[in-house]
């Protein structure tokens, strides 16, 4: 993927997800949809650390030649869970800006890249993965696809004005 199309992906997803959240009430951004009883508010602020650890691997590839790796013992889920604790209390707006923020921060980060540095190939950075990875895989799994999941839901939750829980199979199937 090129870096004016992953520049104009992440910039209309960053604004698709926001007016998706903005569209909720307050009841419907705030229910738990999901069995750890996640609601849209957290899934916002999870995409935005997940964003921030993307502009972090771009950081470390061009600072030390590789992204840093994460801990050994680091499972997605275990930090899935703190990021969305350490945000629990936040309001709507300032969980709103930071994904915001971050992800226009990534965006800006792309466009300053030359297109030849979006295939620089370097070691996952991810736990359990032993590919070699070019930064715009980085980019495209962790924040364009990422976010792109996320978005389907929100989506969906707007149309199930039930809020009912999801299990983990019907939210693989969204």
């Amino acid at each position: 993927m090129s870096k004016a199309e992953l520049v104009q992906i992440l910039t209309e997803q960053r604004d698709a997800i926001l007016e998706s959240c903005d569209a909720m009430t307050v009841e419907q951004r705030l229910a738990p949809r999901t069995p750890e009883r996640w609601c849209a508010q957290d899934f916002v602020g999870h995409l935005a650390f997940w964003d921030q650890y993307t502009l972090n691997c771009l950081r470390d590839t061009f600072k030390n030649g590789r992204p840093a790796p994460m801990p050994a013992d680091a499972a997605d889920n275990d930090m899935n869970a703190r990021a969305v604790a350490q945000r629990k209390k936040h309001s709507w707006q300032r969980v709103r800006a930071e994904f915001e923020n971050t992800r226009t921060a990534l965006i800006q980060r792309i466009e300053g890249l030359a297109e030849n540095d979006l295939q620089f190939y370097v070691p996952s950075p991810w736990v359990n993965d032993d590919r070699i990875l070019s930064l715009e895989t980085i980019i495209r799994e962790e924040s364009l696809e990422h976010g792109a999941g996320h978005l389907h839901e929100f989506k969906t939750w707007q149309q199930n004005p039930a809020n009912e829980i999801l299990s983990s199979g019907e939210m693989e199937n969204i």
